[in-house]
């Protein structure tokens, strides 16, 4: 025991080297027998005292057995017993300029130790959750898992009903121990505050948007009796508050949204309307004009920007449209128009198409409108492609690559149960009026894809807006998507859905490393920043299609994906071919089944 040196423990006291310790830690962490167990340890006490090392700490001694275990071939042991964190050089650079990925980023404290922290829990997930198929999986670029920082503790995004707060107060539930308990709001400025702190308080269990649906429609009763110039000084807040919520939680800008619209629609009207301290006041429809003039307000708000005339990156505003409101209520859309060709900031959600009022009227049809995304995986479409080179086996593969990650989100699913149920989630746990305040059912296990435009383009050599058959080949790859989600989500009992998730790193990630692997092969779209896949099933930046065109095509795709996807639509094309805004959109609501669009 001479020969043995002192060890460091991270307790902050010195000890005496047992090698009993080794041997119970690598029994208790990795499982493995004790013959095996043995053998390693005494490896490790020799290797210590070969080298004549004077002085030890845990993590030493941790990275010593860890290195004699993959010598040993016992990999998943070593996986299992390892110690994650990162080089002291590393946390330096994060300390010094962030992480790579996040130069441009203003620094302060609370993001360096976000930062630090992050990499461990990836770390964490890619060792300990994932298995090693899914990993790699994730690792090599088949797949993405998003955000997998967060994967052990935090469901992605929710869509909030306002009326929870409205009827209930701040915090809508009683049993949150972590702050006091406030009154349903009198007023409207009230109303609204407790809807941009519950944002705030929301923020810290989830790692995606947060947001509210027909927030105009619910805020509509405490605007009655306020004038046009009153309503806006209240509403500016709410725009204001929300993006400064960044201050408050040390990090960046908090991702929210709200939705509306500029009249109380047959679905609300009749429905008992909350008002002041939380009680009905009639029905919603007896607030149409209150409705009306919140909608007209955020238009102007968000048109004029900051103090200083900069756009409000969030909330994403998203206003509904349809052929009878840009008639009806022209006067309220002119302004919207105003807000698109001075800031760009709306994104216009095309109420018109069957498939997007169906999905609306399931909402409001049910108690609450509260739904959103546990955990989204996306798929390398052109990956798939190269490794086969054959549209069958291609459909094979990607059915494969389908069904590792159900396992994967499944993982996800019995996280999120085990935190709830351990109230590692404190808001999230909590009842409402006896029910659970999220529904981990009711969340949707998502599906995205990067890549149909170069997936199609190598198996049949031509892009999807270039030939009808590559067009109907790409369309056939959606709905295969589609439908094995649905036989999944039959099978297994869980909610798992296709949808688009644009990520601007993404594709230049998947493209990257194909160009790597299938350097010979591999086909990608070219920028100023590099190589690059086409994001979901859009066509490729500079398809040479006529706008209307490109605009019908692309809405075949979207009935067959679960969300509101996205259109950006450049605005120096539509004055190419247009009188005006008001008239391009018309169009489209009467002859596309587009989603949502958004100008550029």
């Amino acid at each position: 025991m001479h020969l043995l040196p002192n060890v460091f423990r991270t307790e902050g006291d010195i000890v005496k080297f047992d090698p009993s310790k080794i041997f119970d830690s690598i029994i208790k962490e990795t499982g493995l027998n004790e013959e095996d167990t043995k053998h390693i340890t005494e490896l490790a006490v020799r290797r210590i005292i070969s080298s004549g090392i004077k002085f030890l700490s845990g993590p030493h001694i941790r990275e010593i057995v860890c290195s004699i275990l993959s010598e040993q071939h016992f990999e998943q042991e070593r996986k299992l017993y390892t110690r994650i964190g990162m080089p002291l050089m590393d946390y330096e650079k994060i300390l010094e300029k962030g992480p790579k990925n996040k130069l441009n980023e203003t620094i302060n404290p609370e993001k360096i130790h976000h930062w630090a922290a992050n990499q461990i829990a990836e770390e964490y997930t890619l060792l300990r959750i994932l298995s090693d198929e899914e990993s790699k999986a994730h690792l090599y670029g088949d797949i993405h898992v998003h955000k997998l920082r967060y994967f052990d503790l935090r469901p992605l995004s929710q869509i909030w009903d306002p009326r929870l707060i409205l009827k209930n107060g701040l915090p809508p539930v009683s049993n949150y121990p972590l702050c006091c308990k406030a009154g349903p709001a009198s007023n409207l400025r009230t109303a609204i505050h407790h809807l941009i702190q519950w944002l705030g308080m929301v923020h810290g269990e989830f790692s995606g948007i947060q947001g509210y649906e027909f927030i105009n429609v619910f805020l509509a009763p405490y605007a009655k009796g306020l004038n046009d110039r009153e309503i806006k000084h209240e509403i500016r807040n709410l725009v204001y508050e929300i993006n400064q919520l960044s201050a408050v939680i040390g990090r960046k800008i908090p991702l929210t949204s709200i939705s509306c619209c500029p009249t109380i629609i047959n679905e609300f009207s009749k429905l008992p309307a909350t008002g002041a301290h939380g009680n009905n006041i009639g029905v919603y429809g007896d607030y149409d004009d209150e409705c009306l003039k919140i909608f007209n307000a955020l238009t102007e708000i968000f048109k004029e920007g900051d103090y200083s005339e900069k756009a409000f990156e969030f909330p994403k505003h998203f206003i509904l449209f349809n052929e009878k409101w840009l008639n009806e209520y022209e006067n309220a859309y002119s302004k919207v128009w105003e807000e698109i060709l001075r800031m760009k900031t709306p994104y216009l959600v095309n109420s018109c198409s069957n498939w997007i009022k169906n999905k609306i009227n399931k909402r409001i049809s049910l108690d609450s409108l509260n739904y959103g995304m546990l955990q989204n995986i996306s798929l390398n479409l052109p990956r798939y492609a190269f490794m086969v080179k054959d549209e069958n086996k291609f459909m094979e593969i990607l059915g494969e690559m389908m069904d590792l990650s159900f396992g994967i989100l499944i993982k996800k699913y019995n996280i999120i149960k085990r935190r709830l149920n351990t109230r590692h989630l404190p808001l999230c746990s909590c009842l409402i009026e006896n029910k659970p305040l999220f529904e981990l059912d009711k969340q949707d296990l998502s599906i995205n894809f990067v890549g149909l435009n170069e997936a199609v383009k190598f198996l049949t050599g031509y892009e999807l807006h270039e030939d009808s058959d590559s067009f109907n080949f790409g369309k056939k790859i959606v709905k295969e998507m589609n439908q094995i989600c649905v036989q999944a989500s039959e099978r297994i009992n869980k909610k798992f859905v296709l949808k688009e998730y644009l990520s601007e790193t993404l594709k230049y990630r998947f493209a990257k490393l194909d160009l790597k692997h299938f350097p010979k092969i591999a086909i990608s779209q070219k920028n100023k920043i590099g190589d690059y896949y086409t994001n979901s099933a859009h066509f490729q930046k500079h398809a040479d299609m006529y706008l209307l065109e490109n605009i019908k095509k692309q809405g075949k795709f979207h009935p067959l994906i679960q969300n509101s996807i996205l259109q950006n639509i450049s605005l120096n094309d539509i004055e190419k071919e247009y009188k005006n805004l008001r008239e391009f959109v018309k169009i489209i609501c009467s002859s596309s089944d587009i989603a949502c669009l958004k100008f550029v």
